[in-house]
């Protein structure tokens, strides 16, 4: 009984979510320039140190990545949807580089990745011109990326409002300082 209740209520939890963010999307119409989202790098950096489970590497931490940089650009009234699933960089090529389990940020015009920045130095922004969500869309030396979104299900949904709880918790209690 209490499995089922902690499931509905994390059912519910990650449906609010989302429908803020689906809200958010009609609301705000501003899209970032690449240089507003590069910007943010060190101050999502510093959000994914203090907020990020004990243990987890940097490498590791995509989601905190996601997360940081959703509420960021959400201050600068950006609206940003968080997304899970799996991505191959430079798809059909020989530098092909596949990050799975994955999560990242996509607005109306762009992917991007703050959680490149541990791997590469650098925030990932590719145009949605350049990205395949597809296999049988991917243009070898033109697609930037293939993204492979995850199918929302009961189990992620619990595991990403769980997360997300943690976050805005940690978030919270710092800017409180």
């Amino acid at each position: 009984m209490a499995k089922n209740r902690r499931i509905a209520v994390g059912l519910i939890l990650g449906l609010l979510i989302v429908s803020a963010i689906a809200a958010d999307d009609l609301i705000r119409r501003e899209e970032p320039s690449s240089e507003a989202v590069t910007s943010l790098a060190s101050e999502v950096e510093s959000m994914v140190e203090r907020t990020k489970p004990m243990g987890w590497e940097m490498k590791r931490a995509c989601l905190y990545y996601a997360f940081a940089g959703q509420h960021l650009l959400a201050r600068q009234g950006i609206a940003a949807r968080l997304w899970v699933g799996a991505v191959v960089y430079a798809p059909g090529t020989t530098a092909a580089y596949s990050i799975s389990p994955h999560a990242w940020l996509e607005t109306s015009t762009d992917f991007i990745d703050f959680s490149t920045l541990p791997r590469w130095g650098e925030v990932t922004v590719i145009p949605h011109q350049l990205v395949a969500s597809e296999r049988s869309e991917v243009k070898p030396g033109a697609t930037g990326v293939l993204v492979l979104r995850t199918p929302e299900n009961l189990r992620l949904l619990g595991y990403l409002t769980a997360h997300r709880a943690r976050f805005e918790h940690l978030v919270r209690r710092w800017e409180a300082r």
